[in-house]
């Protein structure tokens, strides 16, 4: 399957990965050997990919302070998509939530609009909160590796 864009594709990739039977580059390399985008396209897919999974527990942080009730696993995979875009590539936040909004399922676009409209308003909050939360938490690090 094409992917339109490198956010589309990343997305992708973390659906599989997410699934759990390949290796991240494994499932990478497949997605972008079988992908027309352009090389630039190609290194913001591999980075976007490879940036939400490196700080997964962080992502999660956020998402869990902007929606307390449950989510299903696309939702999540996109709100982290976007989160990362915006507090961690430092994406402009209307770009970041327009093209994410872009991936959601037309069912999961208000909610996933809202959201992120959500953390763009508490953008301040939500970054003081990570950073007095545990180590693990800001470095997306095992327990174990954290501990001191």
């Amino acid at each position: 399957m094409a992917h339109a864009s490198a956010r589309a594709l990343a997305l992708a990739a973390l659906e599989q990965w997410r699934h759990g039977h390949r290796f991240a580059d494994a499932i990478l390399q497949d997605l972008l050997s079988r992908s027309s985008l352009s090389g630039s396209d190609r290194s913001f897919a591999t980075e976007l990919f490879y940036g939400v999974l490196r700080n997964l527990t962080l992502l999660d942080f956020w998402i869990s302070r902007l929606r307390s009730g449950s989510l299903d696993n696309g939702s999540r995979d996109l709100l982290r998509l976007g989160l990362y875009q915006m507090f961690l590539l430092h994406t402009a936040g209307h770009a970041a939530v327009f093209e994410t909004v872009e991936l959601a399922p037309k069912k999961s676009r208000s909610l996933i609009n809202a959201i992120l409209r959500n953390a763009l308003r508490r953008a301040d909050e939500l970054q003081k909160a990570a950073a007095s939360a545990p180590l693990n938490t800001r470095s997306s690090h095992p327990d174990f590796l954290s501990d001191g």
